[in-house]
């Protein structure tokens, strides 16, 4: 019993001496005087003091009932800090927290030394070809050797066409060229007032009358046939009005033909150029004449080949008719005249 007696032990007094007449031989008002007087250090000094001698010694009565609590005091005063007690065990890791923003960049740091030079890396693959860069100016001309001529070039573009120079001096004189249209000659035929000149199948037309002539290399031989001097390429016009001679018509034939047609001797007698065979087709009963012209070119190969222009033989026997150059016509006392004619004109000189 030295130091229970504190406030606390106070506290607990209390409600004893508030029910101080359930312990017998204690009277309220003593016991009231009694805690005033008794403090705490009076029993911590002696047990024997007389001013807790009852309390010591009395026997412990029954538990009163619980007393309604009591206003709480005021606080007291704190306590000195206690000494700081060993650092506990660390607890475990907490989670991760969020990543804080990042700060700002730090100042570049000093330059290091610089490392000792790494193995060459493998050689990369070719990069694709660049641009081809502008042209450099012309460096100065270098005094050495001058080298082998380069290949020739692509032809470029034909440039527009300059303007026409001076004329030059006159060259020499060519060679002569070939002969153009040389030679030239006309026949014709003009028929007498009222006789006919009849021309059976196989026979040559007559042009006995020279016309216009030129150059010597077409002459007549004959009133029917032409000499061609030269071996070369003539143009022949032939012409004449042709009828039927009714003499020979055959009693069955309605229509009958007239023809032309140009024959050539090259010293192997005539030969007919079927190719210029020219005619018209004479309805028996309603046409009586007809104006028949021809034009061709023929070649000859050898000098003074001949020409005839004659009436065509025909592979139809029935067709084999005289014809006639038709004569001329009086018309109320006026002469109509008809004629023939043969031009032969030599434009290329084979010779």
């Amino acid at each position: 019993m030295k130091k229970w007696i504190t406030s606390s032990g106070l506290a607990f007094i209390f409600p004893i001496l508030a029910y101080g007449d359930a312990v017998p031989g204690i009277s309220y008002q003593r016991d009231l005087a009694l805690v005033e007087n008794c403090n705490a250090d009076n029993f911590q000094k002696s047990a024997s003091s007389s001013c807790c001698e009852d309390f010591r010694h009395g026997p412990t009565g029954p538990t009163g009932p619980t007393g309604p609590t009591g206003p709480t005091g005021p606080t007291g005063e704190r306590g000195k800090r206690g000494h700081t007690g060993p650092t506990g065990p660390s607890g475990p890791t907490g989670p991760t927290g969020p990543t804080g923003p990042t700060g700002p960049t730090g100042a570049t740091g000093a330059t290091g030394p610089t490392g000792p030079t790494g193995a060459t890396g493998a050689t990369g693959a070719t990069g694709a070809t660049g641009a081809t860069g502008a042209t450099g100016a012309t460096g100065a001309t270098g005094v050495g050797l001058t080298g082998p001529t380069g290949p020739t070039g692509v032809t470029g573009l034909t440039g527009p066409t300059g303007p026409t120079g001076p004329t030059g001096p006159t060259g020499p004189t060519g060679p002569t060229g070939p002969t153009g249209a040389v030679s030239v000659a006309e026949f014709y035929t003009i028929v007498p007032t009222g006789v006919a000149f009849t021309i059976p199948p196989g026979q040559p037309f007559t042009f006995n009358t020279d016309g216009i002539t030129f150059g010597g290399l077409i002459t007549p031989v004959s009133g029917t046939t032409f000499n061609l001097a030269v071996p070369g390429i003539y143009q022949v016009y032939y012409q004449a009005v042709l009828s039927i001679n009714t003499a020979t018509l055959d009693s069955v034939q309605m229509d009958d033909i007239g023809q032309m047609a140009i024959s050539l001797n090259s010293g192997f007698g005539f030969s007919t150029l079927n190719y210029t065979n020219v005619g018209a087709v004479f309805d028996n009963g309603t046409v009586t004449a007809f104006d028949v012209v021809g034009t061709a070119l023929v070649t000859t190969t050898v000098a003074n080949t001949q020409l005839q222009i004659i009436n065509p033989m025909t592979v139809v026997t029935d067709n084999l008719y005289d014809i006639s150059v038709t004569p001329n016509i009086p018309s109320g006392g006026v002469a109509l005249p008809f004629t023939s004619h043969l031009i032969i004109t030599l434009i290329v000189n084979n010779s």
